[in-house]
């Protein structure tokens, strides 16, 4: 009876061994393509980050001109306006990119990153998805105020919101660079 007992445990402890092994390396292979899935989201949002800063970037000073100027059109006392002054070239707003981020909460990949860092990150495209909120606002009130050439006082209201929503998405604008800055000096290991 010892024999039969001793016999089953020796095929047994083998196999027992070898199927925890399967379990450890199918454990350390899935854990390595995570991590490594991680790394890629990490690089993705990194790489939409500096695009979505060098697109504001590129438009800022367009835009502080476009504020300062309608700021002096709009206080001048000879404000007849018959066509658009050439400095306007229309707002320029910008499309910014969140497909990198979108695609780490859907995959669920972005809860592998560290818990601040994923807070930072999802501060960042909450004020993205304000910009772009506030851009469409100021596009559609835009569109209402084409009627501006009735009057001197149409003229002045129109240049006098565009001053003002200028100075607004200036500051956005400003804003988000300083932060997209900072989030990258805080994840950009490269």
């Amino acid at each position: 009876m010892k024999k039969k007992i001793g016999e089953i445990l020796v095929q047994i402890i083998p196999v027992m061994i070898g199927v925890y092994l399967g379990f450890v390396l199918s454990n350390w292979s899935e854990t390595n393509k995570r991590k490594s899935q991680t790394e890629l989201l990490r690089k993705n949002i990194i790489t939409e980050i500096k695009s979505n800063k060098s697109k504001i970037s590129e438009v800022l000073n367009y835009h502080i001109m476009l504020r300062d100027s309608s700021r002096i059109i709009q206080d001048s006392d000879n404000i007849e306006m018959k066509t658009l002054l050439p400095f306007f070239k229309g707002t320029r707003t910008v499309i910014l990119g969140n497909g990198a981020f979108d695609t780490g909460i859907q995959t669920g990949l972005i809860n592998n990153l560290k818990f601040q860092e994923i807070q930072d990150i999802n501060e960042i495209y909450t004020m993205q998805s304000a910009y772009k909120d506030f851009n469409q606002l100021i596009l559609s009130n835009l569109m209402m105020k084409i009627d501006f050439k009735k009057n001197d006082n149409g003229d002045r209201e129109f240049y006098g919101f565009l001053a003002v929503t200028m100075t607004d998405i200036v500051l956005q604008e400003k804003i988000l660079i300083q932060n997209y800055e900072k989030l990258l000096e805080e994840i950009d290991t490269e």
